[in-house]
């Protein structure tokens, strides 16, 4: 699933290309993808006309705002990633006109929603397994959406002291607690692993056993690391692309995820091992990253 870094990633990409134009119409292949009353058609006549706003970020959310009292919001799940360019559907299938990635990686060729513009481009969710949403919502009951009312403060927003605080509030292990949606937004996998392995701290450790020393290195990793993979636009593990269609970098520095069996990076002698954190994988060196 994208993450924080993918998604500020496409956020970024996509808003100095969509402000100020106007959605002209909405597709989509599957009426579950749109996630409110009145569906496809009735999300076709609320954006129809309305102009761009601005495009930003809330937690794994990609939020449009449009002109008049609605809120656009596009949540693309574990293999979903927005794309900008040029469609035509052809034969049941949507397939670029544009040479390139768009037209020739296969994992953009998953095109389930499509919203036409004003400037002859299209904005399009492709998404292998469906698992994508939409939702239109009224400005002012945004935040009542229990998709975001939960959602816990973003990690790049907090200051030390914020950060410290939700954690001598919580107990648990430590690689759930930082995928936690309700405690801390936008780290799941990739990152929690990568943030544990640079501060040394075994993905079972417990929440309530950190020392404040832990607790100050997890908080200037966790923003190094994020804003490390932002700059390389996200990891490319698998699904992830960029609006243009391209991968994202950060998989060629990372040092824990999907290392299993690898030497460890800081050539201690350790070799990455992988172990199951509740239901989740957890990639991690059983000998610097130190059980607490």
């Amino acid at each position: 699933m994208p993450e924080l870094p993918e998604v500020e990633t496409i956020v970024r990409e996509l808003r100095p290309k969509l402000v100020g134009l106007r959605f002209r119409d909405a597709w989509a292949d599957w009426p579950k993808t749109v996630r409110q009353a009145g569906g496809l058609e009735h999300l076709r006549k609320e954006i129809k006309s309305r102009k761009i706003l601005t495009v930003r970020r809330r937690a794994k959310y990609i939020v449009i705002d449009i002109e008049g009292k609605k809120t656009l919001m596009i949540h693309q799940k574990i293999s979903g990633h927005l794309l900008y360019g040029k469609w035509k559907l052809i034969e049941g299938k949507w397939v670029s006109t544009v040479a390139g990635p768009l037209r020739d990686d296969p994992e953009n060729r998953f095109i389930r929603v499509v919203f036409s513009l004003s400037n002859g481009y299209q904005l399009s969710l492709a998404d292998q397994r469906r698992f994508g949403k939409v939702i239109l919502a009224d400005d002012d009951k945004v935040g009542e959406l229990k998709e975001i009312r939960e959602l816990g403060p973003e990690p790049l927003e907090l200051s030390l002291k914020e950060f410290a605080a939700l954690f001598r509030k919580k107990k648990g292990k430590l690689k759930q607690v930082l995928m936690d949606p309700a405690f801390i937004v936008g780290i799941g996998n990739i990152y929690s692993d990568e943030i544990l392995w640079r501060t040394g701290l075994h993905p079972l450790s417990r929440v309530e056993n950190l020392s404040d020393i832990d607790i100050r290195d997890l908080y200037k990793v966790t923003k190094e690391v994020l804003e490390a993979a932002i700059k390389r636009h996200g990891s490319s593990m698998d699904d992830y692309r960029r609006p243009t269609g391209k991968l994202g970098s950060f998989q060629e520095v990372q040092r824990a995820y999907h290392r299993t069996g690898q030497k460890c990076a800081k050539r201690d002698g350790g070799i990455i091992e992988r172990l199951k954190v509740g239901g989740r994988s957890a990639h991690f060196c059983p000998v610097h990253q130190m059980l607490k």
